[in-house]
């Protein structure tokens, strides 16, 4: 090329779009750029690119777009509100303006406003919204002046009524000129003129030939088209039907062999993105994790939610908890570790073993764990438990149990010790959390209770006949938990140590019980079995305790269990038959909530969402009971970054504007600056309500929408969040309209249009045009009903609404023209009412809430008209009472009485995981899955 042109190896141009609008429209823009003034039998001599065309699957996707950048000589800009959203497109401006030539940006007009003020000679941004302002301002301080734009709405409108537009269509030809000629450095008269002399060339040679050979090609084509067609349709079924065989082979197997069912998901997805392979990647976080922790005693204790101690080979090694990778290895002392107990604060680490030596840890450097003291206590170690202000160190050996004073940890001291009892294998020892209880068993089947005084001498104060393989306090020390070789679970009430009473029973499946934990809010209790069954159990109500999951998986006895602090990862050992000559101890982690397993990539304490939680980048999420804004993307655990004000119990929707610096509080109705979480500004608080609200900002930021339980949607001009105007009110819904559920959305803004979608009544959800929020005209109403409406969602063109009723019912409506609304099809797959729906705004994805058991089922709405259900994830718990997708469409947020939970929805981190959770599938696991295929492990 010439001067204007690329250099060598690189491009000409580069186009930066939005992928969810002008997919197809970069595709033939693309082409007819490439193709412009080309003959057919030359190579392209414009060098375009585009994302899709020209990058590859890797690790580091911002890596490559950098660098195709810094190759290329021109940047074409397709404008639109979708592409000024994108953070994308934002950081291809950015990255342009800081390292090459402003003055070669051009810009193509593809849907949205542009509006140019010559006397500010600046965009009139009150009008223009199809490009991203602080970029564009970077760009117009570098290269001043009005800049040119080229409008290619016609483009995308035929292409969506057409399907296609042909390259050599005049007006693509003429606009593309317009794109060629500034970076070929030419007249754009002389490249049309050009272009058209090829053109008719080319035509009178391919006449002549076509007339010659028409006749004899005219049936081999057709013949060769259709066998093609029916072979690759044939292919995509084949490959659609494997891909659904192997989802179905890694359930079977994700228990046994967790690793390899990773491997067998993603080389499903790879072979077809079926509704099975994406609803399985959703929910593949409850496959549990193996940490590699070889010859393992069993010995373990999690130091934070994220880090593991196991032990390992002849000493202890600490893990991630995320990834089970190693972070350190303790050396190894006198005896293999047996039993290892950490402070309640993750400082302090204690182990011991066979010689009855037991060794105090410093964990404040993770990575290179100091030993501080050793103590010798009695002849062997099997059990150790720190009291919560780890003052108190508890030591049992199956015989004798021994007090230590760790309130110097440099300088331990024995200051008790019991007196024996006849051993049996399994026998356990419990320490209660404020340290002055021990539950301790024997050979007897009597469980012994001993007080630790305030110098750390030990008392019996009773003995509880009851096996005794498995003791457990609960964190308040009220519960202690007893089971052994009787199939039984029992749960005493320790309020009175010297009288214990027996509060309830529980059945196991399994005849024996080797090991038990509680969670650290109490209201879980693990059990594991001599079959290598873990079962979980909801003690919330001790009366009245409910059997949850069993987790499946080991093959032999269950030693050891141990949950995270925040009782969302349990950690089970087990002695299990690692191939058909050895057996070793095995260490899994198991995502759960609850009772129950659980999908979900992260958990946070608050619950209550609005159908606005998220920031504009997806990683920070608010919510309202207790209100508190949390960052919960690119952090090894979710940070607090700032705590709301909260003016009641039940607490108030708090909903971020779409640029993220302001927050909308719905009790009493106010706006915050939160463009520095930490610094929260109040910026007026404008209407005291008796009821909370539920707020929700309009596409653009400067409309807010509020409603009362079935009160008036009012409307507020924000534009000044100093200054709110209100605007007008929609009619309030009739009482018998709606479902009374904390957080049911009875009104949505239809996506990125002015209009508001409203439930009246049973018959009727009204829609609104408020494009002038004071005089709101109804254009129109979905006939809904009988049953009482749930929820409504809409997707991010404005163009579908989907409603959920009481009896668990969803329904599709094409909204776009809003006076003639059209019924799409509908969903009946919920037993309860279907409470809460939200709608991904980046795919054809929707998810909603069932009101019975909490569960969230997603469906593929890329038709409307047959929504396909893709995953049902697991319970929430009770209430639901939020749902909603960050704005990128990368996680789920699910609230409930019990927390908020979220799930990833963009597979690509998903697969990443999965691939460094497992080692890659083997030749021979290859064959007797993919027989019929080449080898070509998915991960490698």
């Amino acid at each position: 090329m010439g001067a204007q042109g690329a250099q060598d190896d690189g491009y000409d141009v580069f186009i930066s779009y939005s992928q969810n609008l002008d997919r197809d429209v970069a595709a033939v823009f693309q082409r007819g750029m490439e193709n412009f003034g080309r003959p057919w039998y030359r190579p392209v001599r414009l060098r375009v690119f585009r994302d899709t065309t020209h990058l590859s699957a890797g690790p580091d996707l911002q890596g490559g777009i950098e660098k195709a950048l810094s190759r290329s000589a021109w940047l074409i800009v397709m404008a639109s509100p979708q592409a000024a959203a994108s953070p994308w497109v934002r950081a291809e401006i950015d990255w342009w303006v800081a390292h090459k030539d402003s003055g070669r940006i051009l810009l193509a007009w593809t849907d949205g406003d542009l509006e140019w003020d010559p006397a500010a000679r600046d965009f009139d941004w009150s009008r223009t919204d199809a490009l991203p302002r602080e970029q564009t301002d970077r760009v117009l301080a570098a290269a001043p002046g009005c800049p040119r734009w080229v409008d290619l709405r016609w483009l995308r409108a035929q292409i969506d009524e057409q399907g296609s537009v042909p390259v050599n269509d005049p007006r693509l030809v003429a606009d593309v000129a317009e794109f060629v000629a500034p970076v070929q450095g030419r007249s754009k008269s002389d490249l049309i003129g050009h272009h058209l002399q090829l053109r008719k060339r080319r035509n009178r040679t391919a006449g002549a030939t076509i007339l010659v050979l028409a006749l004899l090609l005219t049936t081999a084509t057709w013949l060769g088209l259709a066998a093609d067609r029916q072979a690759d349709i044939a292919a995509t079924r084949q490959l659609s039907a494997t891909s659904r065989q192997l989802v179905a082979e890694a359930a079977t197997i994700q228990h046994a062999q967790p690793g390899l069912a990773r491997q067998l998901l993603v080389e499903a997805y790879r072979l077809s993105h079926t509704e099975q392979a994406v609803g399985a990647l959703l929910t593949s976080a409850d496959i549990p994790r193996v940490v590699p922790a070889r010859h393992s005693s069993g010995a373990l204790a999690f130091v934070s939610r994220s880090l593991l101690v196991a032990s390992s080979g002849d000493g202890l090694a600490l893990f991630d908890a995320r990834t089970g990778a190693q972070v350190s290895q303790l050396p190894p002392g006198g005896s293999r570790p047996l039993a290892v107990a950490v402070s309640s604060d993750g400082r302090l680490l204690a182990e011991g073993g066979n010689t009855g030596e037991v060794r105090i840890w410093d964990l404040s450097d993770r990575r290179r764990p100091r030993q501080l003291s050793s103590a010798w206590t009695l002849s062997t170690v099997r059990d150790l438990a720190f009291d919560e202000a780890a003052s108190v160190l508890v030591v049992g050996s199956g015989t004798r149990v021994a007090a230590v004073d760790v309130r110097d940890p440099a300088r331990p001291r024995v200051t008790g010790v019991s007196s024996g009892v006849t051993v049996s294998l399994g026998s356990d020892t419990a320490l209660s959390q404020d340290g002055t209880l021990i539950a301790t068993g024997a050979a007897d089947d009597k469980v012994r209770i001993l007080r630790v005084s305030g110098s750390g001498e030990l008392s019996t104060l009773t003995t509880i006949d009851a096996p005794s393989a498995a003791v457990a306090f609960s964190p308040s020390g009220h519960l202690l938990a007893t089971a052994g070789e009787d199939r039984t679970v029992r749960l005493w009430d320790m309020a009175r140590p010297r009288r214990p009473e027996l509060r309830t029973a529980l059945h196991s499946p399994s005849e024996s019980v080797r090991a038990a934990a509680f969670s650290a809010d109490g209201r879980t209790l693990a059990t594991g079995d001599s079959q290598g069954t873990v079962h979980l159990w909801d003690v919330s109500d001790p009366f009245r305790p409910r059997q949850g999951e069993a987790l499946d998986g080991h093959t032999f006895v269950v030693n050891s269990l141990a949950f995270s602090p925040d009782g969302r990862t349990l950690a089970s050992a087990a002695w299990d038959t690692v191939s058909e000559e050895l057996s070793d101890n095995t260490v899994r982690l198991w995502n759960v909530h609850g009772a129950r397993r659980s999908s979900a990539h992260v958990f946070l304490p608050g619950d209550g969402l609005s159908p606005q939680p998220f920031a504009p980048t997806g990683g920070v999420v608010v919510t309202g009971r207790p209100g508190a804004i949390w960052k919960v993307d690119g952090v090894p655990e979710p940070r607090r970054l700032a705590t709301l004000p909260s003016f009641r119990s039940g607490g108030q929707d708090y909903s971020f504007s779409p640029d993220g610096r302001t927050l909308a509080a719905g009790h009493p109705l106010s706006l915050w600056d939160v463009s520095t979480p930490g610094r929260r500004r109040e910026h007026a608080r404008f209407r005291e309500v008796e009821d909370p609200q539920t707020v929700v900002f309009g596409l653009d930021g400067r409309l807010l929408a509020a409603r009362e339980p079935l009160g008036a949607v009012r409307l507020w001009d924000v534009t000044d969040p100093d200054r709110p105007r209100s605007k007008a009110e929609l009619p309030p819904a009739k009482p018998d309209a709606l479902i009374d559920y904390k957080g049911s959305s009875s009104f949505v803004f239809a996506g990125d249009r002015a209009l508001i979608a409203s439930v009246r009544d049973r018959k009727a959800v009204q829609l609104w045009d408020v494009g002038r929020p004071d005089r709101p005209v109804r254009r129109g109403s979905v006939p809904v009903g009988p049953s009482r409406t749930g929820s409504l969602a809409t997707t991010a063109d404005g163009g579908t609404l989907f409603v959920g009723d009481a009896r668990g019912g969803m329904t599709a409506w094409d909204i776009t023209d809003a006076r003639r609304p059209k019924r799409l099809g509908a969903s009946q797959r919920h037993s309860g009412a279907l409470t809460h729906l939200a709608a991904d705004p980046v795919r054809n994805m929707l998810a909603g809430v069932d009101e019975n058991s909490g569960s969230v089922r997603l469906w593929d709405v890329a038709d409307p008209s047959v929504p396909r259900e893709i995953a049902l994830l697991a319970g929430t718990g009770t209430r639901p009472s939020g749902l909603a997708f960050s704005p990128d469409g990368g996680l789920l947020a699910v609230s409930s009485d019990d927390g908020t939970q979220l799930w990833r929805t963009d597979v690509g981190p998903i697969l990443q995981q999965l691939c460094a959770q497992s080692a890659p599938i083997t030749e021979a696991q290859w064959k007797e899955y993919l027989p019929d295929r080449p080898y070509d492990p998915p991960c490698a």
